[in-house]
């Protein structure tokens, strides 16, 4: 039996990573109307994706983020703080691109792990709104939609 080599594993897990990227990245970016202000990353994120709902839909979607939020808080923490770590390394003098790359590395796998843990949150909140509310949130995803 064929097993996959490490690298080939880490090929995949970035490459589905990338791709569930790029699903909350055209949440975030492709979305009529100004950004909600404040907050992180992806409590921006968040709204965003709240705002591209109808009103009555909003309520059920926070709930189930609400109650899913222990799947993936320790996820989003590490990630906050390995992307905490990169800022970090870029502004050390003398500045030393190993370190970067490693701590790149570091915060790649934890992205993923987040991405992993949010996705599963994100398919369970969007299962509680209405047909509606999913077309509202598709449209907001293409541009000039």
């Amino acid at each position: 039996m064929l097993r996959p080599s490490g690298r080939t594993l880490i090929t995949a897990l970035c490459g589905a990573s990338l791709m569930l990227n790029l699903v909350l990245g055209g949440l975030l970016w492709w979305r009529p109307g100004p950004p909600p202000r404040g907050g992180r990353g992806f409590d921006r994120m968040v709204g965003r994706i709240e705002a591209a709902l109808p009103e009555p839909d909003r309520p059920r979607f926070r709930a189930v983020l609400a109650a899913e939020r222990p799947r993936y808080a320790d996820a989003l923490a590490a990630m906050r703080a390995a992307s905490a770590e990169v800022d970090a390394v870029i502004r050390r003098d003398p500045y030393d691109p190993a370190a970067l790359r490693g701590a790149m590395a570091i915060w790649a796998e934890r992205m993923t792990a987040f991405n992993l843990a949010f996705g599963d949150t994100l398919a369970e909140a969007l299962s509680a709104v209405s047909p509606e509310g999913r077309a509202q949130i598709a449209a907001a995803r293409r541009p000039g939609g």
